[in-house]
């Protein structure tokens, strides 16, 4: 029985944790042994650890100063395949491999588009920079869309880097779509709701989608926004939405353990970000059927909407384009059918058996 160590930074609510953890549950059902290392093992999916999966934790708040955990992990187990997505952390991963000496097959993923994240961070560059150092000793790169994997490709000066889509849709996410959930947007039938769901940071760009919706609202009162989600920018979107005079049509409704409901009940999702790896929310608002809004950032939501035949794509940053497209999707819907098909394209067997084949 090969072992598979996946190796995350902790348990927190965000994309990289989830697809990890369905990989994780799926590889525990194929008959291989999975342990999940993990460096600071707190989080709000600390519970969703799947039954099976061996938890090594590291215990260390910094994510460098579990290299030696890493070491001495790598050197007591041997794991057969190690998997690890976030840059700043397949960098430790594949130091650790090196000075451990081990002989298994390390896959590291890139899930955000670097270049454009440097742009917004500039402390970034400094992972470009070990990027470019380390990748060439991993035995497998992979993109989550084919916009980061030209970009990684790039960056670390690759012949090859794999594109291999999120695992998004799993066997229980219907029933999770279908739970009750009570909020007063959802239950007046004259509203027509808009949902977005994410951590309240700036990569978000919360604020153009408050300014996009504020236009919508004036032009139609009755509509409401839902913003699912926590994170450090919710005070100032809050204050904007008291000066703007959205508190009777906007709701925060803070981190959802489940927020698939709220996808689903909603009439149109909206993802606003100034980039994104991926996208996994647009493909989880799709799999309801819900009607698409996206802004045409760097990368994943053009490859995933097919370059707007599953949704409307607009410019970053531009309030006023994304308020129109809010408006079209409510009056020129995309059959719910369509949506639903697109989103099977995406399923965790299909993300699984695309890895299993970098190492088989």
């Amino acid at each position: 029985m090969k072992t598979i160590a996946f190796i995350l930074y902790s348990f927190d609510a965000g994309g990289v944790e989830r697809m990890t953890l369905h990989l994780a549950d799926n590889y525990i059902k194929r008959g291989y042994k999975v342990d999940l290392v993990v460096m600071h093992p707190t989080g709000e999916y600390t519970d969703s650890v799947p039954s099976g999966v061996c938890i090594v934790p590291l215990s260390k708040v910094k994510a460098r100063a579990a290299l030696p955990g890493l070491i001495s992990y790598f050197r007591k187990k041997k794991p057969d395949i190690i998997c690890s997505a976030k840059d700043y952390l397949n960098v430790l991963v594949i130091l650790a491999k090196k000075i451990s000496q081990l002989k298994a097959t390390l896959i590291v993923s890139s899930r955000v588009h670097l270049s454009e994240q440097a742009k917004q961070d500039p402390s970034a560059n400094r992972t470009k920079k070990w990027v470019l150092r380390t990748y060439r000793y991993a035995d497998h790169v992979v993109g989550v869309s084919r916009g980061v994997s030209s970009d990684i490709q790039a960056i670390a000066r690759l012949p090859v880097v794999h594109t291999i889509y999120n695992p998004v849709i799993t066997k229980s996410l219907s029933e999770k779509m279908n739970q009750p959930i009570h909020h007063p947007f959802l239950s007046d039938s004259s509203l027509h709701v808009f949902v977005t769901v994410g951590r309240l940071h700036k990569q978000k760009d919360y604020v153009t989608l408050l300014r996009a919706f504020a236009l919508v609202h004036k032009r139609n009162p009755h509509t409401a926004l839902i913003l699912v989600g926590d994170g450090e920018e919710r005070e100032d979107l809050e204050t904007f939405v008291v000066t703007a005079k959205l508190q009777n049509a906007v709701s925060f409704v803070g981190y959802q353990h489940n927020p698939y409901p709220y996808m689903k009940q909603a009439d149109v999702f909206v993802l606003s970000s100034l980039y994104e790896g991926f996208g996994n929310v647009l493909v989880e608002a799709m799999a309801a059927g819900t009607q698409i809004v996206s802004t045409d950032c760097p990368s994943g939501p053009k490859e995933i909407l097919k370059d707007g035949m599953y949704g409307h794509l607009i410019p970053v940053g531009n309030y006023e384009a994304l308020a129109m497209a809010m408006e079209s999707a409510l009056l020129n819907p995309v059959p719910a059918e369509s949506l639903i098909q697109r989103a099977h394209d995406f399923t965790v067997d299909t993300c699984a058996n695309h890895y299993e084949k970098l190492w088989l």
